[in-house]
């Protein structure tokens, strides 16, 4: 071997431990980054499942038109006068004044 290639060498060795451990990081990071795309991408694919399982309840259910006629209840104390009262005061009655 050359001189060259023996110096090359020893340094390689001397940073062996250096550059062993910035391979293992490199591979943490790489594994984790894809492990996170994964685990959106199952997140995406549940979500979606659901909104389409949603809006497939939703579309199956009766859609209710209310009107305001429906909610009307029957005036049985006859609080809720359809027509305004247009009565004249009645003799012996005054009108009340506070």
């Amino acid at each position: 071997m050359s001189q060259a290639k023996v110096d090359k060498y020893k340094e390689y060795k001397k940073k062996r431990k250096q550059l062993i451990a910035r391979e293992k990081k490199r591979k943490k990071i790489i594994s984790v980054a894809i492990t996170g795309i994964i685990i959106i991408a199952a997140l995406a694919l549940v979500f979606m499942v659901g909104f389409m399982i949603h809006d497939r309840i939703q579309k199956s259910s009766p859609k209710y038109d209310y009107v305001s006629e429906q909610f009307v209840l029957n005036d049985l104390a006859g609080v809720m006068i359809t027509e305004p009262a247009t009565e004249a005061p009645t003799e012996g009655t005054e009108p009340a004044t506070e």
